[in-house]
């Protein structure tokens, strides 16, 4: 049975569009967090205007655990933010997990015209900075694979990607794609 893989990273390291391109490759399903979060219950930025963080992190859980459960094995995108609950670390640590590494500078455009990131808000160069020297240690824990996506194109990033989740799965009998 394929086992799903899991991408994790700061906001704006390129997992929703590594995670598609790797999905295709693979022929997984392809879920993105936010997006299963935005769809149910609207926008991040509402969610955190009415409920606050709290609330968007326990959106985040049940949605990272449903997907878990699927039985159809998947490329998940997941929140920057969701490897700050130690249960989603957890679940994390039990499945191909990959963490996107990258810097500000690889992320500083992309930030810096998304005005839908409620963390960012005020000094979004600054933020992203402060949130990932918060965070890089448990996307460093979880990982069972780390890539460097600072100079790596998508394609490139999800053949390797690829390479690294077959060459686990023949050496650990039973996971097929």
């Amino acid at each position: 049975m394929a086992q799903d893989i899991f991408l994790i990273g700061p906001m704006a390291s390129g997992k929703s569009v590594v995670g598609r391109a790797l999905a295709r490759r693979l022929g997984f399903d392809f879920i993105d967090t936010d997006e299963e979060i935005t769809a149910e219950h609207g926008s991040i930025a509402g969610i955190f205007a009415d409920g606050g963080e709290a609330e968007f992190r326990q959106l985040e859980t049940a949605v990272l655990f449903r997907t878990a459960s699927r039985d159809q094995p998947s490329v998940v995108a997941t929140g920057g933010g969701v490897v700050l609950a130690p249960g989603n670390r957890d679940l994390l640590a039990g499945h191909f997990t990959v963490y996107l590494d990258t810097d500000l500078e690889t992320v500083r455009p992309r930030i810096e015209a998304d005005t839908g990131r409620p963390l960012l808000e005020g000094h979004p160069a600054q933020r992203w900075t402060d949130i990932l020297a918060e965070r890089e240690h448990l996307y460093r824990a979880c990982a069972s694979l780390t890539v460097d996506a600072r100079t790596q194109s998508v394609a490139e990033l999800a053949e390797i990607i690829e390479g690294a989740y077959r060459r686990r799965a023949s050496t650990s009998g039973g996971i097929t794609t």
